[in-house]
């Protein structure tokens, strides 16, 4: 825990160190280092604890930190700008590895990337243009290679080259086959309903050989996982669910014998819908939930909601009861984990604050200070910013600021957006502090930037002056009226 929060520390210092380039205000750059290190989230109950999604954050500030810092040093010698690639390629291959939903990044990335290519190419005084963009390669290589090492680290011990099971072609097969199956009522949440299992049984034996497993006892558990009624398993289970039905029956031996299950099934299901033994859609090969118009509308529609839950800070919690926070787990489990912490891991003290009651007082108070002035200074900044993009089109001016405002918010809004697309579709507890934990921290930057980047476009030091000089002015001509 001390190591991710040093890591968030570095990353808060570099980020800070890019945009000191271009933000020559020390009082300003301590403002936004304050704000961000002091962002609630990151010790909210939702992040202290030892989970990929603590370290994420992280990742997405390096990123913005790496991208801005080649666009405003483009000019710079090669290699400075070197550096910065390799950065960016170590960051963008974490961020890919760390979790699933890598799609909200990549606008962002191409972006920033077109952006920067861009400003090298109009540019008529700069030299070695080509040798500039081609220094792309390098982050492009690392990412790549980076993929391959674990690939070939997966044959290696495991047998498949393949970069995790999760995106494996064979479990992608089996569950492109399974919501292939057409069913006479769809429900929302559910991507692949009890009568599609159902269905499943029937033309596939294979497929048949899980019925004990997900029509029993555990499938009941996992049909209540969520917001689920018991009935139905929801989209952000049935994954995992038809993984331990597979793991149940012995098939997890090894990766082979577990992808050959994934593939018999999904060759049995394909071959049935593809005869007309069943109602189907077209083949695919995905482990998502179809996307259609009515979804996509929908999240355009419930984002605004949680944009409130985001700069409002809803269910950001500092301290909780241990009956809410704690997972049963067996001794050997908590042995194990007491072994590599080297402490108690559940107590009275870590859930309910006992021993560290200053401690909980001062970050609560600071979590009080952050739901008070964050939902102003959002809206403050949205409005801000459509100002500074609609003077900047008119004057057409130096929009490199401008640039850096749009892609922060993009990259914002894409969160948001995927986030309550997963929400809509697929598991309604999506929409949690852990998840949006990088948009808090892209929102708080985004708007202290819009807010600095305004008042430096306006020349607000000038404007001090001369108010100040009007003010004197005034003081003397009150004084000589008065002799």
């Amino acid at each position: 825990m001390i190591g991710q929060e040093i890591f968030y520390d570095i990353a808060i210092i570099f980020l800070l160190l890019v945009l000191s380039k271009r933000i020559k205000s020390k009082i300003g750059l301590l403002i936004i280092g304050i704000i961000l290190l002091f962002n609630p989230v990151m010790f909210s109950t939702e992040l202290i604890r030892v989970y990929r999604d603590g370290i994420y954050t992280s990742l997405i500030i390096f990123l913005i930190a790496f991208t801005i810092g080649l666009f405003f040093n483009r000019k710079e010698n090669f290699k400075k700008v070197i550096l910065y690639q390799i950065g960016l390629g170590l960051t963008v291959s974490a961020i890919y590895l760390c979790r699933e939903e890598f799609i909200w990044v990549v606008p962002y990335l191409i972006g920033t990337v077109i952006i920067t290519i861009w400003y090298i190419l109009k540019d008529k005084e700069f030299k070695d243009k080509l040798k500039k963009i081609l220094t792309y390669l390098i982050p492009t290589s690392i990412f790549i290679l980076s993929i391959i090492t674990i690939m070939c680290l997966n044959y290696k011990y495991y047998g498949v080259f393949e970069l995790n099971q999760y995106w494996g072609k064979e479990f992608k097969e089996a569950y492109g086959a399974l919501t292939r199956i057409k069913v006479n009522e769809e429900k929302k949440k559910v991507p692949i309903t009890r009568e599609a299992l159902s269905i499943g049984y029937e033309i596939s034996p294979t497929f048949a050989e899980l019925k004990e497993y997900l029509e029993g006892e555990e499938g009941k558990r996992w049909a209540k996982c969520g917001d689920g009624d018991g009935t139905e398993i929801q989209g952000g289970w049935i994954h995992w669910a038809i993984m331990r039905a597979v793991e149940s029956k012995g098939y997890y031996k090894d990766a082979k014998t577990a992808n050959e299950f994934y593939k018999k099934v999904a060759d049995e299901i394909n071959k049935a819908c593809d005869e007309g033994r069943v109602e189907s859609y077209h083949k695919r090969v995905s482990n998502m939930v179809r996307i259609n118009l009515e979804d996509i509308i929908n999240t355009f529609k419930e984002s605004l909601n949680t944009i409130e839950y985001e700069n409002k800070f809803y269910l950001v919690f500092i301290k909780s009861s241990k009956s809410e926070t704690a997972e049963v787990v067996d001794e050997k489990m908590l042995e194990t984990f007491e072994k590599i912490t080297r402490q108690k891991i559940i107590d009275e003290e870590t859930y309910l604050g006992k021993g560290n009651e200053f401690k909980a007082y001062i970050l609560e108070n600071i979590l009080k200070i952050y739901k008070k002035i964050n939902p102003i200074l959002f809206w403050i900044s949205i409005i801000i910013s459509i100002l500074y993009l609609i003077i900047n089109l008119i004057k057409k001016e130096n929009k490199e600021n401008l640039w850096i405002l749009i892609g922060l918010w993009i990259l914002y809004y894409s969160r948001i957006f995927v986030i309550t697309f997963t929400s809509l579709t697929m598991y309604t507890e999506a929409i949690n502090v852990s998840y949006l934990a990088p948009a808090y921290v892209i929102q708080l930057l985004a708007s202290m930037l819009s807010i600095i980047f305004f008042l430096k476009y306006i020349n607000i030091e000038t404007i001090l002056v001369k108010l100040k000089d009007i003010k004197n002015q005034k003081k003397g001509e009150a004084h000589i009226s008065a002799k």
